[in-house]
């Protein structure tokens, strides 16, 4: 009995390099095969080399892929929606796949095609060119290698979530993008690239490199979707950012990559390691060192500018750190505020009319309790003091305290009343038995202290922090005047401190 003969493929697939665009950069093996195949299949038809086969050929069968990038709504599955094509052919008969440039570079549908050949077993033949990369470096006058060129397929770009942009392309070498085939796609990487780079950062658009309508154009980043420039020929070169050029960098764009940079391979160890739970303490530092410089403007403005920064920077931090876990991504931080402050003022960006200041506080908390209600997290009893942050200064979280149970009624009705709670509460410190009831005591003390700050209009924690420095000044001058009497403070007795203290005090 013979034996079952193995089954193999019956077609192959043939990929032809058309090289950039002249035709007599085509090589003479792609030559040789474009002028003799009966039917060859481009990526696209609107190449120059393939306007002078068809002109040599007009009796060759030339369908393409020209249909795809027209009617394509989404950039995603592009590629491999050709390969599915190619391939199903590919099964049953010989295929000759024309693509412009070189094979093997920037070719994301060849990509996609030998993989599903190689899944298929179809045997895969590849008809060298000259790429695209060659011409576009000569008008440029760059070398690719030494300076670290990336090439990068906006189509691929186009894909990508704005959290992994920063994992394709590194600002730090230039890249070239190619596939800028339109005004859409313009558009889309531009979106894309705008992630990791300023909206003013000076790219070049190339048309038709090396051919005799050769065109370039240099234009800011936010500009390249500004009119009809691109065409199928376009690709677009974005010159790296030097790292000793970031400082000068007026940008968010510019912290973004340090922070990136930072955090990825290579950066920071300290930073690497940074969670959401362990920056908080950090947040809450920056945001007092950034009241400080508030009371401090009068003497030293751009201090408030450095201390808005490092909080600035806890903002980027958290947001990176989110985005490494695809939880959100800056531009996310962005819109909720931005929508937020628009939602919030509808006496701004609607037609509600308020009267002053207090309506507008009345309007917000309305619109804050109906915003919950609509995401479904305001239940039918929520206490007033439910929602109210939990690493808020003690001080400032019992005046907010006080202040919603006041709202709700809750009140002692006189000054008197505060007055005279204020002195059982000092009476009760005094009489507590032990540590803990000392403990205890002293928050109702201190708790009623607040309470009567309210009463009498005083903000406790302005008031306590003047007192802060009201005391750091005079016992900075105690010291200053033992020091000029070549005395050791710390050498003084209690009397000689209290003399000091007087003399600091009557100085002022």
């Amino acid at each position: 009995m013979p034996r079952a003969k193995k089954s193999a493929p019956e077609g192959t697939l043939t990929i032809v390099g058309l090289g950039p665009g002249a035709w007599d950069d085509v090589t003479v093996a792609a030559q040789q095969i474009l002028q003799s195949a009966p039917r060859i299949i481009f990526r696209t038809l609107r190449h120059p080399t393939v306007q002078v086969l068809r002109e040599q050929r007009p009796e060759m069968e030339a369908p393409s892929f020209d249909d795809l990038y027209e009617h394509a709504e989404a950039w995603q599955g592009l590629y491999e929606t050709m390969a599915e094509r190619l391939i199903a052919e590919a099964q049953t008969q010989p295929v000759i796949y024309a693509v412009p440039g070189h094979p093997l570079i920037g070719e994301a549908s060849v990509r996609a095609a030998r993989a599903l050949a190689e899944e298929k077993h179809i045997p895969v033949h590849i008809v060298a060119g000259l790429s695209f990369i060659e011409p576009i470096c000569a008008a440029l006058h760059i070398d690719p290698i030494a300076q670290g060129l990336q090439l990068v397929d906006a189509t691929e770009l186009a894909e990508l979530l704005p959290q992994q942009v920063a994992g394709r392309i590194t600002t730090t070498h230039p890249a070239l993008i190619s596939q800028i085939f339109n005004r859409r796609m313009a558009s889309a990487t531009k979106l894309a690239l705008l992630e990791i780079f300023p909206p003013e950062w000076p790219v070049t658009l190339v048309r038709a490199a090396g051919l005799p309508d050769e065109r370039r154009r240099e234009v800011p980043l936010s500009s390249i979707d500004h009119d009809d420039f691109a065409d199928h020929l376009t690709s677009l070169y974005v010159p790296a950012i030097p790292e000793d050029s970031l400082q000068s960098l007026r940008t968010p764009e510019a912290l973004r990559y340090v922070v990136a940079r930072l955090r990825g391979p290579g950066g920071c160890p300290w930073d690497r390691e940074q969670t959401h739970l362990s920056l908080t303490p950090f947040v809450l530092e920056e945001a007092a060192e950034v009241a400080d410089a508030i009371e401090e403007f009068d003497d030293d403005p751009y201090h408030l500018a450095e201390e808005l920064g490092d909080l600035l920077l806890q903002v980027y931090l958290h947001a990176e750190i989110a985005q490494e876990e695809d939880a959100f991504s800056l531009g996310d931080v962005l819109e909720a505020i931005t929508s937020k402050l628009i939602r919030r003022h509808p006496h701004v960006f609607g037609e509600v009319k308020v009267a002053g200041a207090e309506q507008v506080l009345q309007n917000w908390e309305v619109i804050k309790q109906n915003e919950r209600a609509a995401a479904g997290e305001q239940p039918p009893f929520e206490s007033r003091l439910k929602r109210m942050a939990r690493h808020t200064a003690a001080l400032a979280a019992t005046h907010d305290t006080q202040r919603r149970a006041v709202k709700a009624g809750f009140d002692w009705p006189t000054l008197d009343d505060w007055v005279g709670k204020l002195n059982e509460e000092v009476q009760e410190l005094l009489a507590a038995p032990d540590q803990a009831a000392r403990a205890d005591e002293l928050g109702d003390l201190l708790f009623t202290t607040v309470a009567l700050a309210r009463r009498l209009g005083v903000d406790a924690e302005l008031a306590l922090r003047e007192a802060n420095q009201k005391f750091r000044r005079r016992f900075q001058r105690m010291e200053q005047l033992a020091h000029e009497r070549g005395q050791r403070f710390e050498d003084l007795s209690r009397e000689e401190h209290v003399a000091l203290w007087r003399e600091a005090k009557t100085g002022e």
